[in-house]
């Protein structure tokens, strides 16, 4: 009966803590810069743990391609304004984002920027979006910056 108890709270422990301790750094993500990249959306995901975000642009040599960005969990962006409806197929979008340090079309998003000028705060862990919004307001970056340009994440 005492092997049934400890296994028992061996595994309610496991199952409290354990998805916790896996959850990824931002290790692998270039957090010097901000790359913002512009193309058109072909999936937009809401959910938790992080909210999924694809789009069809240009890469470095011309070539269309699909780039893939990580967002912030459902739970805050909910609580940020952005819903599932938020972003939609086929829309024209600026991803303001840190790029994987390995060179594929992917990353993290902080911000992004609607055809409209609407700014949305898109994550929380890699950068304070509210903060690098104003930061891009401020230096004119939300409409000067092209697509796959950067600027440094501290200015």
């Amino acid at each position: 009966m005492q092997s049934i108890s400890r296994s028992a709270i061996a595994l309610l422990t496991i199952m409290m803590f354990g998805p916790t301790d896996a959850h990824h750094s931002y290790a692998e993500y270039d957090m010097s810069q901000f790359v913002l990249v512009e193309g058109r959306i072909t999936a937009w995901r809401l959910s938790n743990p992080h909210s999924t975000l694809r789009v069809e642009a240009v890469d470095e040599d011309g070539e269309m391609q699909t780039w893939s960005f990580e967002g912030a969990a459902r739970v805050w962006a909910v609580g940020h304004g952005v819903r599932d409806d938020t972003l939609r197929l086929g829309e024209t979008v600026k991803v303001v984002m840190n790029r994987v340090r390995s060179g594929e079309r992917a990353g993290a998003m902080c911000f992004g920027i609607k055809a409209d000028g609407a700014t949305l705060p898109l994550n929380e862990g890699t950068c304070n979006a509210a903060a690098m919004i104003g930061i891009w307001e401020s230096n004119d970056w939300l409409e000067t910056t092209r697509h796959l340009e950067s600027h440094p994440a501290k200015p």
